[in-house]
């Protein structure tokens, strides 16, 4: 088992127009956070996996910083990129402890019972 002092918590969000990247620690506290937008990739350009690479290289940078090691992964949200930027988060030197998707999935809710037939 891991130091709990040493691992932190990625949480990955995708909307239709932007990637959000919120390293926590293990209490939930937010220690850092970018997306796609803000350095400096906008429009069709986020979607590149160079705007990823840039945003996985400044994830590496801050979990430097904040001394963690293992990181557990939280992804949510529909989009396109999804697996582009799983690629490159497990090509990174980053080291996962973790990976959970928890995107909300609609299941219309229950089925109503047919009325009987007489």
């Amino acid at each position: 088992m891991q130091n709990n002092k040493h691992t932190g918590i990625l949480f990955l969000s995708f909307s239709s127009n932007n990637i959000h990247f919120l390293l926590t620690d293990n209490k939930g506290q937010i220690k850092s956070w970018t997306t796609a937008n803000k350095l400096r990739s906008k429009g069709i350009k986020k979607a590149l996996p160079l705007s990823t690479f840039e945003i996985v290289n400044y994830l590496g940078s801050k979990s430097n910083e904040h001394n963690y090691s293992y990181l557990h992964v939280r992804i949510k949200g529909w989009g396109k990129n999804k697996k582009n930027v799983f690629k490159i988060l497990k090509q990174s030197k980053l080291k996962f402890l973790s990976i959970i998707d928890v995107t909300a999935h609609a299941h219309n809710g229950c089925k109503i019972p047919r009325k009987r037939k007489l």
